[in-house]
């Protein structure tokens, strides 16, 4: 590895330019994640079982996807030495072309067998290839735009303000603009409505995305010279789950991701169905946002004085008991639950915002143990865990609509489906949120051995840079 000091020093487009790239990813993710379980059951009339089932699947195919997006970024390079950059442009269309299919509400009416096969084949299409092939890249890249730790935490802090940004825009306007009132008021979802706002998001969503290609920088270059070693897979795969660390900090990110997963689909349900009042669903976006945002500041600062590792485990306390609170007492009333959802994401804002430089910690720590640079292959792992247990969870959910005997079509369901809408929307984030802390309280990678693997990173690049002078006053 090594460094090119042409390069512009790091600075405040580098950040921006990181979080338009998650902002462009989130606004066609969220619109799935949030929504596409939505406008499958109210829209084309599947069952919430079924749709449960196929992202539940789909999953295991992203086993494959990810991990050879995540090889091929971390053994290829272009011709100007870029491994990550040139995913982001030429994936960004496809992406969008496959969020937009994924919308033909004009199957409605055809065979169940049609709808089934149309949401199996447009949803691998998006999640499992598009999605795959910019979003890993993407995420990977922030090892290469700086080597500093600061760089870094940095980065991962501006990647959730894009995320949340995302999130709230959708939050806020989505509920507004895909749900049209029928002939008793009651709101119900539009098939057209759902096309067009993916039309539209896609739009945006390349635009963001070509402004992070455009102001990116890959500053650490690798050889694309790959030995035996480097090529082989399946051992760097196996060393990597060898890795307590990487282990523990996949358990981790299962969690949380499944977590937040809950929330941003049954959100939906829970003011469709159970408060009966879809446009505070907008109100919800704005409080989880406010949430995350203001603990932001707190998050560097803690993290810099006390650890990331420490003020992970107090984030993810809080979030735990503020649902274990909504729960046990059964909130009723919009207010509460607004309360409980600001200070459950406050906690989680606390952790988000530095988990990735948690990845990049692993990641060092892993290349300094063994030699290996994984940064591709790691983040492609850790997408498909997130992946598998938010397809999991959504796969729970689905089935629990079905078990619980939610009517897809009705436009009020009974007070026992209400209850029990409840009683999955609350206790799954719950579970999700206590055993995140339970992994991060066994995460090795304290404050002490953050800072010393720092001063070893240092010195090696130290050493690289001396050397490489060295080479050039003998060539001269």
């Amino acid at each position: 590895m090594n460094t090119k000091k042409e390069f512009r020093p790091f600075g405040m487009s580098d950040k921006i330019s990181y979080m338009m790239g998650d902002l462009g990813c989130n606004l066609v993710l969220t619109l799935a994640n949030s929504y596409l379980l939505i406008f499958y059951t109210k829209v084309m009339g599947v069952t919430g079982a079924i749709v449960g089932t196929i992202f539940m699947l789909a999953r295991f195919v992203d086993a494959f996807t990810d991990m050879a997006v995540g090889r091929i970024v971390d053994t290829h390079t272009d011709k100007k030495g870029e491994r990550f950059r040139p995913w982001i442009i030429y994936g960004s269309v496809p992406l969008v072309i496959a969020s937009c299919l994924m919308y033909n509400y004009f199957l409605a009416g055809a065979g169940m067998g049609v709808k089934v096969a149309w949401l199996t084949i447009t949803y691998l299409l998006f999640g499992s290839i598009c999605y795959t092939a910019v979003n890993i890249p993407y995420g990977a890249m922030s090892n290469v735009i700086s080597q500093d730790v600061g760089h870094r935490a940095s980065l991962s802090t501006w990647r959730n303000v894009g995320s949340n940004i995302g999130n709230l825009l959708l939050g806020i306007a989505i509920p507004m603009l895909v749900y049209v009132k029928d002939a008793e008021g009651n709101s119900v979802a539009s098939g057209s409505r759902f096309l067009m706002v993916s039309i539209v998001l896609g739009i945006l969503a390349v635009v963001a995305l070509v402004i992070c290609w455009k102001g990116s920088v890959e500053r650490l270059k690798i050889s694309n010279k790959k030995d035996e070693k480097e090529s082989n897979t399946k051992e760097v795969i196996v060393k990597c789950l060898k890795d307590r660390a990487i282990l523990i900090n996949f358990g981790f990110g299962i969690f949380i991701y499944a977590a937040t997963q809950v929330f941003m689909t049954f959100n939906q349900y829970m003011f469709l169905d159970y408060f009966g009042n879809t446009s505070l669903s907008g109100i919800s976006s704005i409080v989880m946002f406010a949430g995350i945002m203001l603990s932001a500041p707190f998050a560097t600062k803690l993290s810099q004085k006390f650890g990331m590792k420490e003020v992970c485990v107090v984030g993810l306390a809080l979030s735990t008991t503020a649902y274990v609170v909504m729960f046990v007492t059964r909130v009723n009333s919009p207010g509460l639950y607004f309360l409980g959802s600001f200070i459950s994401f406050f906690g989680l804002g606390l952790v988000s915002m530095i988990s990735y430089a948690l990845g990049n910690a692993c990641i060092d720590n892993h290349f300094l143990e063994s030699g290996d640079h994984t940064e591709g292959t790691v983040y492609a792992m850790n997408s498909f865990v997130r992946k598998m247990s938010g397809a999991i969870c959504t796969g729970i959910g689905g089935w629990g609509l079905s078990i619980i005997g939610y009517n897809e079509l009705a436009a009020v369901q009974t007070e026992a489906v209400r209850q029990s809408l409840f009683n999955i929307a609350m206790a799954l984030p719950t579970i999700c949120f206590a055993l995140a802390m339970v992994f991060m309280i066994f995460f090795p990678l304290n404050k002490k051995k953050i800072e010393e693997n720092n001063k070893k990173l240092e010195a090696l690049q130290n050493e690289s840079q001396a050397n490489e002078g060295n080479i050039k006053d003998e060539k001269l």
